[in-house]
């Protein structure tokens, strides 16, 4: 990331992921005045300093810096009272807030994977924001790519296993995948990869017909595939690798892992079981109960809708030689862009400011449908 500058209206906070970074770095873009990301300390806690805080007048957080983005606001307000000068900051947070009240924030942006209950201050996307550009209003046709078969492999997650027997079984369906269609094929890992998980593709691809890429910060091979894959497999821990495939509008099969069930994937289950779903997005609308994932319902969407097919053993060679429909509208990044600017006050505190954008018109607001509810 560049170096923290504190003149910038609108700050990042900066959790060191890259899948999280992108996200907010496209979607602070879109707004058309400087951005900065601020480094945070361990626990994504706040630095015990910052030099200036009258510039500030829109913070950007995702998942765990929830606490952090809160914690700044208030460092602002201490700041104002004392008689320092600028404006109360906004927040918007991507991801669900958790054993946070809904209410604490301006705009919570929601993902698609996360099971968080509807609130007037939400909106919830269809797909994560990697890989989204206003410059491309719906998925494009994937014309005349030639880079072949690509496997985007993921990691193991709090909601996913890898296993050996599942990495040898998505080594054989991205072989298999590329010869229905005579392309070449390669394995392109991530940055969350673990060695043993990159250990179990070395020896799986060894003597094989298959590239295997181990991820590298320095290169651009993940950014290459990406521009020039034929056809992608995506493992099912990544949401953000699934967004990324999908909006270059090559085919895309999910592969699916064994799932993990954590305490709080169980306590959802149990309550929703039980008929108290209401109950519990009520509790945690008001922070007062965590809420979890729910994979399983947005993999299903994806499939029905068409974004991805999933990828399982016994699939005909005719099933293996699919292409999505061209011309999908792909509008999450501007509701984003318009539900930002619309927000009180913003684009009047920001006027001043090099490029800053004009306030949507009430019109244009009001007839931006969010994306479907899951």
């Amino acid at each position: 990331m560049t170096s923290f500058n504190p003149e910038a209206p609108v700050w990042i906070l900066d959790t060191a992921r890259l899948g999280e970074m992108a996200q907010c770095r496209v979607l602070a873009e879109t707004l058309g005045v400087p951005f900065t990301f601020l480094p945070l300390g361990e626990g994504f806690s706040l630095p015990s300093s910052v030099p200036d805080l009258s510039a500030l007048r829109l913070i950007l957080s995702f998942g765990n810096t929830a606490k952090a983005a809160l914690a700044l606001r208030e460092r602002c307000m201490a700041y104002l009272q004392a008689g320092g000068t600028g404006l109360r900051p906004l927040i918007v947070h991507l991801g669900r807030p958790s054993h946070i009240p809904a209410a604490a924030f301006d705009l919570i942006i929601v993902l698609p994977q996360d099971d968080y209950p509807l609130a007037p201050n939400m909106l919830r996307l269809a797909l994560p924001l990697n890989g989204a550009s206003l410059s491309r209003p719906s998925f494009p046709d994937p014309g005349a790519r030639q880079g072949g078969t690509v496997a985007l492999y993921g990691a193991a997650s709090k909601h996913f296993t890898h296993t050996l027997a599942a990495t040898r079984s998505l080594v054989l369906f991205t072989q298999r995948l590329a010869a229905a269609n005579g392309e070449r094929a390669q394995i392109i890992t991530g940055p969350r990869t673990t060695a043993e998980e990159a250990g179990w593709l070395k020896t799986l691809t060894a003597g094989t017909d298959v590239a295997l890429h181990l991820f590298n910060p320095q290169t651009p091979q993940f950014q290459n595939a990406l521009a020039t894959g034929s056809r992608f497999v995506v493992t099912a821990d990544s949401a953000s690798m699934v967004a990324d495939a999908c909006r270059t509008g090559a085919p895309v099969w999910l592969f699916p892992l064994p799932a993990r069930h954590t305490a709080s994937t169980r306590l959802q289950g149990m309550m929703d079981a039980a008929g108290l779903r209401g109950m519990r997005h009520t509790l945690v609308r008001q922070g007062k109960l965590g809420s979890g994932a729910d994979f399983t319902r947005w993999h299903a969407w994806l499939q029905r809708m068409g974004y991805v097919r999933l990828a399982r053993p016994g699939l005909s060679t005719g099933d293996l030689i699919w292409h999505p429909a061209a011309g999908r509208a792909d509008r999450d990044l501007a509701l984003c862009r318009d539900r930002i600017l619309a927000m009180p006050g913003f684009a009047r505190s920001i006027r001043n400011t090099p490029s800053a954008p004009k306030e949507p018109e009430p019109a244009a607001v009001e007839q931006a449908a969010p994306c479907p509810a899951l």
